[in-house]
């Protein structure tokens, strides 16, 4: 029994068994990353958000200097960014792909501060980089403390080569 057991672990390292009792490999890239942005970044004009506090890179996709994220394998993820525009503000936050305009979220209010928000899922090729840049009338708002802009993302699906 107990060699039986061991020809059954051996053979399912790398998998999961799922409970329907389907057998599914799990060794395929990861790939995950969350950063934000802990001081106010004046985006009158374009400016690239380097977002500084990482909490995961997983794949070391992410560059905090840069702001830039590069796909390190090919396939589909999800996408997500957030800010908040100081008082009286108006902010848009754009999400570019190698250098092209994907998508952009808004804020502008009056007497209070204005979220903005986004969120999208791409086909990417190794080596695809993403960064978001700010521009407006507005501050992007952002504390050590008090982290309210965000740049997420994470491998959904991975196209195998």
């Amino acid at each position: 029994m107990f060699q039986i057991m061991m020809f059954v672990f051996t053979v399912l390292a790398g998998c999961l068994v799922t409970a329907a009792g389907h057998v599914r490999q799990t060794d395929v890239p990861r790939v995950a990353f969350s950063a934000g942005l802990t001081k106010s970044l004046n985006v009158s004009e374009h400016v690239n958000v380097t977002f500084d506090r990482v909490w995961v890179n997983v794949g070391n996709g992410y560059n905090p200097t840069t702001g830039v994220f590069t796909a390190p394998h090919d396939g589909t993820y999800s996408i997500m960014y957030h800010g908040l525009a100081e008082y009286d503000g108006t902010l848009w936050l754009d999400l570019y792909k190698n250098s092209n305009y994907l998508s952009s979220a808004y804020a502008h209010i009056t007497g209070q501060y204005g979220a903005a928000s986004n969120s999208i899922v791409l086909a990417l090729t190794a080596g695809d980089e993403l960064y978001i840049t700010g521009h407006g009338s507005s501050i992007l708002y952002g504390l050590p403390d008090d982290v309210y802009a965000t740049f997420t993302g994470y491998l959904l699906f991975y196209a195998a080569s």
